[in-house]
């Protein structure tokens, strides 16, 4: 239960961790970005012996917080909010469905929302500025009870090394379930009681993906929470083989082991995956997520090119904040290929947003599309020129004037959780054709401009790509040949 919403005012000296204000302008959009903390209980809960969820502890006190970007006049909304699971993996907060999507949101007048979902981000927060989050708690009901593991136990089992015994990271659920019912309430303690709400979307990326999941299968559909608290999904880059546990006291526990997949959803459901999640993680042993009968509404797309992470979402999008570099959160590529994944998957997920809504509202799925090809053991397909086979494709890669790949070269020793690995498997590269070889494909970049344009047209027809992204799709597309020598 949410007992208090109290928003955490932003002056010139205090603002939100990895504010978008600073690297997407709002203000200038007539956007607004707040920041608020939810005080409230929620139970942790446990998985029984029957495979249901259970109440583990009752009522435990919880502060954690949300952030919101919506127009500033109600009369611009869309109707449609975006509720993201932040992403918690590299111990700071990344709004990653945020990043891939937020001119698309913008542009429309939709609202995001982006929740804490897990207290290993907490010492960052703090970092970044202590006042403003001091008041951040996910205590750990029964610190008294050992967890019934080690670290070492953890790690050997491929789990972040995140557990603590001072937190509780099973509040979560109950938070979430929280503020989703508060949104579709016109009450003063809903900070959106303006705006009229029609269709609310749950969405994460990769670990949050997996929260999700297990949010779908265990709450929404295990008769925990209703039904209809959410109108739909986007579930994206997850990794199918990482577990997450109710609480995390069964961390290691075999319930909290196997592939990560959906098992009902009744509400427009999209699934994502780039090249790293496609075949890694090993998701090729499920079946498709696929489907359009009554319990399952779902579409599935591989988006081929681009890996897990790329230059655009982990990198660029954070303009160099020098907040981030003071508290060690600025990310970097560390691989030791020339030039790292930069494949514009953010235009893929923008018209996804898009096709999901209208899916929603219209009842109209949108179109299918095959899946990249893997051979027996899930290792991804590559034609002549290096690229992947199949998949949901763009230009880049109809006409592609480089290769793409889902993982990039490392030293041994620069990846903490996979010390002896010499390659990143979430953080792929790019290897550039040589001019002949651009030539010899195309000819001219006049050339190369009209097939592009053609391609690009065909898949904003079908839906994969907006009409507001595709001229700007083509350009790039046209200056990657020019970089590469073809005139």
């Amino acid at each position: 239960m949410i007992k208090i919403i109290e928003e955490i005012k932003t002056t010139r000296e205090s603002y939100p961790f990895a504010s978008a204000e600073k690297y997407c302008k709002l203000a200038e959009r007539k956007y607004f970005e707040k920041e608020y903390y939810m005080h409230g209980t929620a139970n942790v809960y446990q998985t029984l012996n029957t495979g249901k969820i259970g109440i583990k502890n009752k009522e435990v006190s919880y502060v954690n917080r949300f952030i919101v970007r919506a127009p500033e006049n109600p009369k611009d909304f869309s109707g449609n909010v975006v509720l993201e699971i932040i992403n918690p993996t590299a111990f700071m907060e990344i709004d990653r469905m945020w990043i891939l999507g937020w001119r698309e949101f913008v542009r429309k007048g939709d609202i995001y929302i982006g929740i804490t979902s897990k207290p290993n981000t907490i010492p960052k927060l703090l970092a970044f500025d202590s006042k403003r989050y001091e008041k951040m708690s996910w205590a750990n009901p029964t610190p008294e009870t050992p967890l019934p593991f080690t670290v070492e136990e953890a790690l050997k089992a491929d789990l972040l090394p995140d557990q603590n015994i001072n937190f509780e990271t099973g509040l979560f659920w109950d938070m979430l379930s929280d503020l989703a019912k508060l949104l579709k309430v016109k009450i003063e303690k809903n900070p959106l009681n303006t705006y009229d709400i029609e269709s609310l979307v749950l969405t994460g990326w990769s670990q949050s993906a997996n929260y999700l999941i297990r949010y779908m299968n265990d709450f929404i559909y295990g008769g925990i929470v209703d039904e209809n608290l959410f109108d739909g999904f986007l579930v994206a880059g997850s990794p199918r083989n990482v577990s997450i546990p109710i609480n995390q006291y069964e961390s290691l526990s075999a319930a909290s082991s196997g592939l990560q997949t959906i098992k009902k959803t009744k509400k427009p459901t999209i699934v994502i995956q780039t090249e790293s999640e496609n075949g890694g993680f090993e998701p090729w042993r499920l079946k498709r997520q696929e489907g359009d009968r009554q319990d399952f509404l779902c579409r599935q797309y591989d988006i081929t090119g681009a890996s897990h992470d790329t230059e655009y979402s982990l990198i660029s999008y954070y303009q160099d904040d020098s907040d981030l570099a003071r508290i060690g959160c600025a990310m970097k590529y560390s691989g030791k290929n020339s030039y790292p994944n930069n494949y514009p998957s953010e235009y893929l997920f923008m018209s996804a947003y898009r096709n999901l809504f209208y899916w929603i509202k219209t009842g109209v799925a949108p179109q299918k599309c095959e899946l990249i090809k893997m051979d027996t053991k899930g290792i991804n397909l590559k034609d002549a020129l290096g690229n992947t086979i199949g998949g949901l494709r763009t230009c880049l890669l109809d006409y592609p004037s480089r290769s793409y790949h889902r993982e990039s070269d490392i030293d041994k020793g620069s990846n903490r959780m996979f010390p002896d690995a010499d390659t990143n498997f979430l953080f792929g590269c790019e290897k550039p054709f040589s001019k002949e070889m651009l030539y010899s494909l195309y000819e001219s970049l006049d050339n190369y401009r009209d097939l592009v344009t053609k391609s690009t047209f065909e898949d904003v027809t079908k839906g994969f790509i907006t009409k507001e992204d595709a001229s700007e799709l083509i350009e790039l597309s046209v200056k990657l040949a020019k970089d590469g020598g073809l005139e």
